[in-house]
């Protein structure tokens, strides 16, 4: 049996969150990624340039029934990928798809805007290139999309951490390590409401 994943052109499905809080944001400058936790080994690519993603991190309510379609599209994707999976009385570790806040292992410094909500990460792998005229500069491009409201175009500085918006990408299966996951590719982000708009919400 093909598997959709291990090097293969994955099987995805496209998806469009509903409307929650962004917490933590590299969407215009990509977060740069270290071998070791405390990140004084960069990790380098094949050409010797530090692999770095853009990221965003989502939360919802756990009582926000919005986000029931979203771990329904997830339960699609484990069965198409691991048809074993969804058979009576089957042992099948999946790690899990939505972040508790609650749960220290998810939420290991226990910020408080993460407590009662479950959340995702959203990431989008940056693609690194030396300037021609200062080769000791690296360059990262492919940031996600960026739109307002009324899906007009917005700076980069429009949104941040403590605004509400969705974001939309591709979700597929993967494996790592022995494990299963369900893993998302952020695609863009779509700004609902900041701070300025709405005094309610508060910049995290």
């Amino acid at each position: 049996m093909t598997k959709p994943y291990n090097g293969q052109k994955p099987t995805f499905e496209e998806f469009i969150t509903p409307i929650g809080l962004f917490c933590h944001m590299f969407h215009d400058k990509p977060q740069l990624k270290f071998i070791d936790e405390a990140g004084k080994i960069p990790d380098i690519d094949k050409d010797g340039l530090q692999i770095a993603e853009f990221k965003v991190t989502l939360a919802w309510p756990k009582t926000d029934p919005s986000i029931v379609p979203l771990a329904e599209l997830a339960k699609k994707v484990r069965d198409t990928a691991w048809p074993e999976a969804a058979q009576p009385g089957a042992f099948f570790a999946l790690q899990p798809f939505f972040r508790d806040g609650d749960n220290p292992e998810h939420n290991t410094k226990r910020k408080e805007y993460l407590l009662g909500k479950y959340y995702l990460n959203f990431k989008q792998k940056a693609t690194a290139s030396r300037d021609p005229h200062n080769p000791s500069v690296i360059h990262y491009s492919g940031a996600p999309g960026l739109i307002g409201p009324l899906k007009e175009n917005i700076m980069p500085t429009d949104v941040y951490p403590g605004c509400t918006g969705r974001v939309s990408g591709i979700m597929f299966a993967t494996e790592y390590m022995g494990k299963h996951f369900i893993s998302t590719r952020l695609n863009n982000i779509q700004l609902f409401e900041s701070p300025t708009t709405n005094p309610a919400l508060e910049r995290i």
